[in-house]
């Protein structure tokens, strides 16, 4: 039986005195010149080492999804490319042959005293070295496929949560010009979303919406709502963060760390009521609004949003009502009175913060009896935030309610006098102590024994 060889588009039979290139073959049956042995001629393509397809063509065949298509949502879910030849080593086999040059040295010494080489051969390949490259060519293998987790990064470099993108930080705006600088700035995204939208000729298209937070910490701050392409989301985020550097704003501080007082504010439906706190309160707040009071240098303040939680409506309220912050100064130029400031930490003490600048200040007498001094009302613009109501529990009322009462009542002065006791005595071991503590030194509170070296 003499041996076909197949060719990409044709077959070529080859025989020790015949070479025929055949085109067009019929499925007939033939018999050899030599011998009596007989078969079929069946045109098959051609693949071998060097006609065999590339692998883009193959995935493309596995991924193939029209244009048309991928604008109607097919090409969710397809199958995505793998390394398959991952891990493999030229040289490596089932045969387990040891190649020179390629699994082991091309020449071997003889003689280590002469130093006499010779060149190696093909030769079995160790077990030793074939089970260490079937180890490493499984460790390999391990991470091919669609259900490879991917690399979360660390907690700092992550978002608010670690399943979406919102909170990451994306560094500073890049400059048009080449010789600027955004110096000392950093941006948070805080959100992002894709779209649906329905044309009439494409039908329903996508296409993402991020927003972008910009700011220097230390006053300066600026945000963008950017519109990208679906699947380009690196683009449409630092498309988003160089528009944010664009629209900078310079935002007033009372001691580059609050602000300069309490104040309402609103934008649509989102209802933001801020308050002033002192010194090391830090930020108790919405993620947004804290967000942004990070990359603006306000350290210290308290903020309170209603029931609309839309990241862009807080945004853009809380902005709003920061650059509509009026100083001491002015307030003080507005009503041409003295400005006082009594803060609950200095014991409602009062301070004078501001006087005009003219040193014009009106008397009672110019002041008119239907004017508005009420700094709350006239900073809230007439909103002020409902008070809390504690909730009751649902069972007072109950006899087990009562005998709950009841159990309670044997030491329900026990923190009241302990703390007289701390007061009166001081914060030192044995400073709460029992009646008899005269006649029985050790009944003292078992909790200070860990500052008995202390005080000895």
């Amino acid at each position: 039986m003499q041996s076909i060889c197949l060719q990409l588009r044709s077959l070529t039979l080859v025989g020790p005195s015949l070479l025929q290139n055949t085109a067009k073959v019929r499925f007939t049956p033939f018999i050899l010149s030599q011998g009596n042995a007989g078969g079929y001629l069946i045109p098959a393509a051609a693949m071998s080492a060097f006609n065999s397809q590339s692998q883009d063509l193959l995935w493309k065949t596995m991924q193939g999804v029209s244009p048309q298509g991928k604008r109607r949502g097919r090409a969710k879910n397809l199958l995505k490319r793998k390394d398959l030849n991952r891990g493999q080593v030229i040289g490596f086999g089932k045969e387990k042959l040891a190649f020179p040059g390629l699994t082991h040295n091309t020449t071997e010494v003889v003689n280590k005293q002469t130093n006499e080489t010779k060149l190696t051969k093909i030769r079995p390949m160790k077990d030793s070295v074939y089970q260490n490259f079937e180890v490493k060519l499984k460790v390999a293998r391990e991470g091919i496929g669609q259900n490879r987790s991917r690399y979360k990064g660390s907690p700092l470099e992550r978002g608010w949560t670690g399943n979406t993108i919102r909170g990451k930080k994306f560094g500073a705006p890049l400059a048009d010009n080449k010789e600027l600088k955004f110096n000392n700035f950093d941006s948070v995204l805080l959100d992002f979303k894709t779209t649906n939208i329905m044309k009439g000729v494409l039908g329903r298209t996508k296409r993402t919406s991020a927003l972008m937070v910009t700011g220097n910490g230390n006053g300066t701050v600026g945000f963008t709502l950017n519109k990208g392409k679906y699947a380009q989301n690196a683009r449409t985020l630092r498309a988003a963060t160089n528009k944010a550097g664009l629209r900078l704003v310079n935002i007033e501080r009372y001691e580059d760390r609050t602000v300069y007082h309490d104040f309402f504010t609103q934008y649509g439906k989102c209802r933001i009521f801020v308050e002033q706190r002192p010194a090391g309160y830090g930020i108790v707040a919405h993620r947004a609004v804290k967000a942004i009071c990070e990359m603006a240098g306000i350290k210290d303040i308290y903020a309170k949003v209603g029931n609309n939680k839309n990241p862009v409506h807080i945004t853009k309220a809380f902005i709003l009502g920061l650059l509509r912050q009026k100083t001491h100064q002015a307030m003080a130029d507005e009503k041409q009175l003295h400005l006082v400031e009594m803060r609950p930490e200095e014991d409602y003490y009062p301070r004078l913060v501001a006087s005009p600048s003219d040193g014009k200040v009106r008397t009672q007498e110019e002041i008119g009896h239907n004017e508005v001094l009420d700094f709350q009302i006239t900073s809230h613009e007439g909103n002020l935030p409902n008070e809390k109501i504690d909730k009751k529990s649902p069972f007072i009322g109950t006899p087990g309610w009562d005998k709950h009462l009841r159990t309670g009542w044997a030491i329900e002065s026990h923190e009241r006098v302990r703390r007289r006791m701390r007061v009166e005595h001081g914060d030192v071991y044995g400073s709460v102590r029992s009646h008899l503590y005269d006649k029985y030194p050790e009944c003292i509170e078992f909790k200070m024994e860990r500052r008995k070296q202390d005080a000895e």
